[in-house]
């Protein structure tokens, strides 16, 4: 339940710069130029094989996760409601439940504006990731702000560039480059935005690893790798499940691959 939005704009409406400033809601947005690379992994879960070759086009990339003083803006400008604000509730973690293992817990009106529920505003925090956002609120942000989802192969792709590196940052197993479950970096939940600078991908986009799972446009197939076309290829046309890349705050470092 705690996903961020990341959103994305296509590479014809931006001249090729590194970066640029949104004009619309002032996000850096960082370019990732076209390219080839291995899609999935040897090593991961049976729904990331085959291997695939893919060849991407240019787009722009949102550098950080969106925060939610920014998605705040979206709300107060349209009057949108989340999901989880018509629910009444959504899923926060708790570390007393299992003997203090912790676990999840449904909790009244937590959402986008309050994460943990009644009391605990995002403005405690105003520039941590926005969180308790499912894939249709995620889309309407981007629809709002003049962009779009990705598709789960150009996510990767930012994530990890042409070499296969297994983490955004290279091959060095250190969970104190992301916000990640005992990283010991100083955030036992949702961070800011934009905090781990080390652990920046081959094309300077940060996050990309741990805080909060990331929405991808993509229906989920465990077949998906199978049948995807070489060229920029999305999930399949149907399906109720949608894809998450990236990690959490609470992942451990295994989850927190480019290619998981």
């Amino acid at each position: 339940s705690l996903v961020v939005v990341f959103a994305f704009i296509p590479s014809l409406v931006w001249a090729a710069t590194h970066t640029k400033k949104s004009g619309f809601d002032g996000a850096v947005l960082v370019h990732v130029p076209a390219g080839e690379f291995i899609m999935g992994s040897k090593k991961g879960d049976a729904d990331e094989r085959p291997l695939r070759r893919v060849s991407i086009s240019a787009f722009w990339i949102d550098q950080t996760e969106v925060p939610a003083s920014r998605f705040s803006v979206f709300v107060s400008r349209t009057g949108y409601i989340t999901g989880a604000e018509k629910k009444g509730w959504a899923w926060v973690w708790d570390t007393k439940l299992r003997k203090g293992k912790g676990g999840w817990r449904k909790v009244r009106g937590a959402s986008w504006d309050q994460p943990l529920g009644r009391g605990a505003v995002w403005r405690q925090m105003p520039d941590q990731a926005v969180s308790q956002v499912n894939w249709s609120d995620a889309e309407a942000y981007c629809t709002w702000a003049g962009r779009r989802l990705p598709s789960e192969a150009e996510w990767e792709y930012a994530a990890r560039g042409g070499d296969r590196r297994t983490y955004p940052w290279g091959e060095e197993d250190d969970s104190g480059r992301a916000n990640l479950k005992g990283g010991n970096d100083g955030f036992p939940g949702v961070s800011p935005v934009g905090q781990f600078l080390n652990g920046a991908s081959p094309f300077g986009v940060l996050g990309m690893s741990g805080n909060v799972w990331e929405w991808v446009s993509d229906r989920y197939s465990s077949k998906a790798y199978r049948k995807m076309s070489q060229k920029d290829p999305f999930g399949p046309a149907k399906g109720s499940t949608r894809v998450v890349r990236g990690a959490s705050w609470g992942s451990p470092l295994k989850w927190a691959t480019t290619h998981n």
